[in-house]
């Protein structure tokens, strides 16, 4: 293990710098909290996709969903859309956000480069997936207006699109599991003291 290229005396400001900040929201949640989130919701995704991936591919899928975002402990949270417009706009080269993220935390961009190897590219899906889901945690729990019903309805076509995409890359796993999670994730449903077995 080597320390991060990243400049770490910007890591206490993840706790603070928040995301959504262009979509009418109750609450704002933290870089902090997504990375956070997004390494759970990809612990569980591969956990019922592929259950038997190694250690190595454990931490390298860990350490891929807390450093994914950390840019934007720099540039903020720039839009979906408007990274999505920038890479139509610029196909077939790196986006101007990309390379910029790129420079900002090059470990991140390390770690996706491993993750999207051919024999391991299942990783970088459990990512992404990951990524959806919380996006859509955070726009059914905290979004308000038209914006929260359109945008819950982008990323659930947007997830159930990469599941398709990804059982088509690799079908001998099971893509069924990642769509557990989401249905499981999407109840908010908290789980109260009382409804544990003693």
């Amino acid at each position: 293990m080597r320390p991060l290229t990243f400049d770490i005396r910007n890591l206490p400001f993840a706790g603070t710098v928040t995301r959504w900040h262009s979509v009418n929201c109750h609450r704002y949640p933290s870089i902090a909290e997504h990375s956070a989130l997004v390494a759970l919701y990809a612990r569980e995704i591969a956990a019922r996709v592929h259950p038997d991936i190694s250690a190595e591919q454990q931490v390298l899928l860990y350490e891929l969903a807390l450093t994914h975002d950390l840019s934007e402990i720099v540039t903020g949270d720039m839009p979906s859309p408007i990274k999505r417009a920038l890479r139509q706009h610029f196909s077939g080269q790196p986006s101007p956000i990309d390379q910029l993220e790129r420079a900002i935390c090059p470990d991140a961009a390390e770690r996706e480069d491993q993750a999207k190897q051919a024999d391991q590219a299942f990783l970088y899906h459990f990512l992404k997936l990951a990524d959806i889901l919380d996006a859509l945690v955070v726009i059914q729990q905290e979004g308000k207006g038209s914006a929260r019903i359109s945008i819950s309805q982008e990323r659930g076509q947007a997830f159930d699109a990469l599941v398709e995409k990804a059982s088509q890359a690799f079908p001998h796993l099971n893509w069924r599991g990642a769509q557990e999670v989401r249905q499981l994730v999407c109840e908010l449903k908290h789980v109260q003291l009382d409804e544990f077995n003693a």
